[in-house]
């Protein structure tokens, strides 16, 4: 008996334990479907406005609570009576005044059922469920703070910084590397190119009597060479899209692109302030900088040549050409890619359509075109040109 009891027990618990087992298992795949199928749906049809940044009539739909919850009518899904879901209701109404989305295109029966099938199945969605983030609070967009450095003995705050961040991780600095390996590195870092056997010879030598001073001496001379500017002026350069020719198709060279590379190569061997290096490029010819404002058209353009004659073409090539000066001048400047909101708001941006052609606003008057330079590297160049011409003339005459 008590053995028959001992089983039947046993049994009890076997058939508890596969029970709960289906369960979780059964509740598992109902968040794994509200995971991949329901909530991609909702953040694509329905965040712009049951999101972070607007929740229209007190609703929010971007965690599984918050959809129980509901907004201004209250509970968003009727588990009990999953027709009577005011959710369902609105994205199946016939009646443009109450379908959602309201201004895109409506759901599809497919799309429909993934809704009424999550319903249907108790609305499941992840514990502890995270909302969305409302992007204007993201770290990037917060007004700088001043932060003092680590307390270390370092002779540079950022080295502090970088000691500390080392320290966590349990890190060591690397030992300090040999004069040939040192001289190789400032001049490919610097210039960009190799050093010469002979200046490796000569900062060895150095090295060897003063280290530090023979790197500070080093690295001075290599700031204060051209070739600084040439090296270092790439990277901007491959930041705002800057080419030598127009792109495209045809791909024509522009003969005229060449004084923005070299204002660029200035800027740098010069140690230009970088906000005034950034407003030049925006607005130089108010300020004698006019090879700076190449910076506007710097990237792809269509030619007259390949743009249809018909009106719509016409203004939809010039929209382009203003798109391409918006998108230059936020991915440079502000880190942002405000692109997309040509066509509709950021979805996970503080970006507005309202904010995007109010920017484009600024550069409504900007045109496409070579005109004179009246910069004073211009005139000096100029101004040389014209000491060479009577050389020129009387060569010209010889021949």
């Amino acid at each position: 008996m008590l053995k028959l009891l001992h089983i039947l027990g046993w049994l009890i618990v076997m058939f508890g334990v596969v029970t709960q087992q289906d369960t979780a298992a059964a509740f598992d795949e109902r968040v794994e479907f509200y995971v991949n199928q329901v909530k991609p749906l909702l953040q694509t049809k329905c965040y712009a406005c049951h999101g972070a940044i607007n929740q229209e009539a007190g609703l929010r739909l971007d965690t599984g609570a918050s959809i129980r919850q509901g907004g201004d009518s209250g509970p968003a899904i009727d588990l009990q009576d999953v027709n009577a879901s005011l959710l369902l209701q609105r994205i199946t109404a016939t009646d443009p005044d109450e379908r959602m989305p309201p201004e895109s295109d409506a759901l599809t029966t497919d799309q429909i059922e993934v809704i009424t099938k999550w319903i249907r199945e108790g609305g499941h969605a992840p514990e502890n469920e995270p909302p969305q983030v409302d992007p204007a609070k993201h770290w990037a967009f917060q007004p700088l703070g001043i932060v003092e450095p680590p307390d270390l003995a370092e002779t540079h705050p950022v080295d502090a910084f970088i000691r500390k961040r080392l320290n966590q991780a349990g890190f060591k600095l690397a030992q300090p590397t040999d004069a040939t390996s040192l001289v190789r590195r400032l001049f490919f870092d610097l210039h960009g190119l190799p050093p010469t056997p002979d200046e490796i010879e000569q900062f060895e030598k150095a090295f060897a009597h003063d280290p530090q001073s023979a790197t500070r001496e080093l690295v001075n001379r290599l700031l204060d060479s051209p070739r600084y500017g040439e090296r270092w002026a790439q990277h901007w350069l491959d930041i705002v899209r800057y080419a030598d020719t127009d792109g495209f198709e045809v791909n024509t060279p522009r003969p005229n692109a060449w004084p923005y590379r070299d204002y660029v190569i200035r800027a740098f061997n010069d140690d230009k302030p970088y906000d005034q290096f950034v407003f030049e490029q925006l607005a130089g010819d108010s300020v004698g900088e006019d090879a700076a404002t190449g910076f506007l058209v710097a990237a792809a353009a269509l030619l007259p040549g390949q743009i249809g004659k018909d009106e719509a073409s016409k203004r939809l090539a010039r929209q382009d050409a203003l798109d391409e000066m918006i998108v230059g001048t936020s991915g440079t400047f502000l880190g942002l890619t405000v692109g997309c909101a040509r066509c509709h708001d950021h979805k996970f941006d503080p970006i507005s359509q309202r904010d995007y052609y109010a920017m484009q606003a600024f550069f409504a008057g900007v045109e496409y075109g070579d005109r004179p330079l009246k910069d004073e590297s211009q005139q000096q160049r100029e101004a040389e040109s014209a000491k060479l011409a009577p050389q020129i003339a009387a060569l010209t005459k010889k021949l």
